[in-house]
């Protein structure tokens, strides 16, 4: 359970949303609690979380795409409550900039810098080769670089 939150922060980057997000989250920590005699002893056991958490988004937002549910409202603040390094600010803005990100970049980006998996977890996790995930790891701080530039030189952050 003490994945949970990070599970749920992955799923909110990877851009799941209120139901899809909580169905995905649930539908992993069912998962994994099914699970948990092989999970203990998994060299990677956060790379097989998140790689179980992006399958059931996939499937889940697929399904509510085909009933017509809605799958994207604006609710941030319920999933960054418990995370008090970063203000709500930060986290906003950071939160923005990802999502001019190719999806790619953006979930190799918060795999390694967010939630600090090494480039082989997330490799396996996006079912790449490490190096593609320091590929688009490179390619992602470059582009955020060029975003966070752009918008000193604009004033701030839109």
């Amino acid at each position: 359970m003490d994945h949970e939150p990070r599970v749920r922060r992955y799923l909110f980057a990877r851009g799941a949303r209120d139901g899809v997000l909580e169905d995905a989250a649930q539908s992993t920590m069912e998962e994994a609690l099914r699970s948990w005699k092989r999970l203990k002893h998994h060299p990677k056991p956060q790379a097989w979380l998140f790689t179980v958490a992006a399958q059931r988004h996939a499937k889940i937002h697929m399904e509510h795409l085909r009933l017509g549910e809605p799958t994207d409202p604006a609710d941030l603040d319920r999933l960054l409550q418990d995370d008090a390094t970063l203000s709500c600010d930060a986290r906003l803005d950071l939160l923005r900039s990802l999502r001019v990100l190719p999806p790619q970049q953006r979930e190799a980006l918060v795999l390694r810098c967010l939630f600090d998996l090494p480039y082989e977890h997330v490799a396996d996790v996006m079912g790449v080769r490490p190096s593609s995930a320091r590929s688009h790891v490179s390619r992602a701080l470059s582009r955020l670089a060029q975003i966070y530039a752009q918008e000193e030189e604009e004033g701030g952050c839109t």
